[in-house]
């Protein structure tokens, strides 16, 4: 049996899509998920406030008035996907007859691969492919340096 879209494949949905955004070079900033969860709801901009010592026992707390885009909705969107499976050079292979999807670099046992039945449909199940395996591969060029 296939998943929906309730609000725990929602929560993680919106988790993969925070961890791709603080490694993701266009953003590299920390987001949270909305109070609402919905197919449409954008990721929240958690703001950085700093600490500058003025004197030996004050501090002032300063804020940027400028709020960042958000991501696009790389797990719940193929206007989103897409993009960042090229963007990435990203390979995607479904196989029918196992009903999974297979997303990496190149081919090889370092892909990401996931069912359908994990999925509310193939769709999704290749958007979290993409994005996990997006995680991935920042993750290792993020390492490489």
């Amino acid at each position: 049996m296939t998943k929906q879209w309730d609000d725990e494949y929602l929560k993680e949905a919106f988790a993969d899509e925070i961890a791709l955004a603080k490694l993701h070079p266009n953003w590299r900033r920390t987001f949270k998920a909305p109070a609402a969860l919905t197919l449409d709801a954008a990721l929240v901009y958690v703001q950085r406030t700093t600490t500058h010592a003025f004197s030996g026992h004050s501090s002032r707390l300063s804020f940027s008035t400028m709020t960042p885009q958000v991501p696009p909705h790389w797990r719940r969107s193929w206007v989103a996907a897409g993009p960042l499976s090229t963007e990435l050079g990203l390979s995607i292979r479904h196989d029918q007859e196992d009903g999974t999807v297979s997303v990496g670099v190149g081919g090889g046992r370092r892909n990401v691969t996931e069912s359908y039945a994990d999925h509310p449909n193939a769709d999704a199940a290749a958007m979290a492919a993409i994005v996990r395996a997006a995680i991935q591969r920042l993750t290792e060029l993020r390492d490489a340096h």
